[in-house]
């Protein structure tokens, strides 16, 4: 029996680097980019920020880009990583934020409270938001047709720079807890999978609160992102789902069974269903039952939802309960590896 386990296993690692390998090429073009300087956080002690060449790295509007580290634990194997939110940015709908701040750390508020309620220590990362297209774009962008490049969307390239540091920062981790709300709910997506392909041996954590990767279902509305990011050199190989819906690309890593995925929404989030998508409020939430029950059907003991009711964007408050399940204790149950973890449908 023990042998056929570590068959499986093998299998899934094979199964899982020739995936991983397909965007490799361009992950080692991103490799080389380095940090040009260092400063403490003038809003938070303890965190330091780390500053990207503008001609590497950026905002949407051409803007510097930092990330900000907090090595709280020397020696600690655990490391808990947040991500920015703040909208996004296509032809026609210009709602991103574009640029970055000492102040926007303070998003690490929540890793903090996380960390007290944890057995043991983790270090740190905060990577604020700016790139205008959900930390995956790669591409110049004339919004306005006016015939001079305004957008310029360097989500891929912020994305490889910032994890490259932090593999630099701490080589060797045992577990990963990456969490993102809104739009950093969307970057979680190709950060896992970076992060999988970094630490191909880690178990790896994901909370996605109100990013759940949706997009509208009109073909249309694909061909636009995907023109506007250059979304499909990195769209999962063999994923007939994947062309569309940016919840599906979570398969690729979802396949090795040390990935635990869980998703918090409101049935009909005002926010993503209908400000930026244009969905009304019975087809997002038609939209995001069907995409999340796929996920949860296939990959059961990993990838769990807790949805409320109500149009809601983000959680104000984590001590809600639902169905006798408290909040804080259902992430819990997700770094814990809790037997106990499950769906939580309100």
């Amino acid at each position: 029996m023990m042998k056929m386990i570590v068959f499986i296993f093998t299998a899934i690692v094979f199964f899982l680097a020739a995936h991983l390998n397909a965007q490799q090429s361009i992950f080692n073009r991103l490799e080389n980019i380095e940090p040009i300087r260092e400063e403490e956080n003038e809003i938070l002690n303890d965190w330091q920020n780390f500053y990207f060449s503008k001609e590497d790295c950026g905002c949407v509007y051409a803007d510097e880009f930092f990330i900000s580290i907090k090595s709280s634990t020397p020696g600690s194997k655990n490391l808990m990583i947040s991500l920015q939110g703040g909208g996004a940015c296509w032809p026609g709908f210009i709602q991103c934020k574009p640029s970055v701040t000492d102040e926007d750390v303070q998003v690490s508020i929540f890793a903090t409270e996380l960390a007290e309620r944890l057995k043991s220590d983790w270090n740190q990362v905060v990577i604020p938001y700016c790139d205008g297209s959900i930390y995956l774009g790669d591409n110049e962008n004339d919004y306005n047709n006016d015939g001079n490049i305004d957008h310029v969307h360097r989500g891929l390239n912020n994305s490889v720079a910032a994890l490259n540091l932090v593999k630099n920062k701490f080589p060797e981790v045992n577990r990963l807890f990456v969490t993102g709300c809104s739009a950093g709910g969307y970057g979680t997506i190709i950060q896992s999978r970076i992060l999988k392909y970094l630490y191909p041996d880690a178990s790896i954590y994901i909370l996605n609160e109100s990013g759940p990767g949706l997009l509208n279902p009109d073909p249309e509305f694909w061909k636009m992102i995907d023109s506007s990011y250059n979304l499909s050199q990195l769209m999962p190989e063999n994923c007939n789902d994947c062309e569309g819906q940016l919840i599906y690309w979570y398969e690729e890593i979802l396949k090795d069974p040390t990935v635990k995925i869980g998703l918090y929404s409101s049935y009909e989030d005002q926010v993503i269903g209908q400000a930026f998508l244009n969905l009304p409020p019975e087809d997002y939430k038609e939209l995001l039952l069907k995409t999340s029950g796929d996920l949860a059907s296939r990959y059961p003991g990993q990838f769990k939802r807790y949805f409320v009711n109500g149009n809601t964007h983000y959680i104000a408050e984590r001590n809600i309960e639902v169905n006798d399940v408290k909040y804080w204790d259902w992430i819990l149950s997700i770094i814990n590896d809790d037997a106990n973890w499950k769906d939580v449908l309100e």
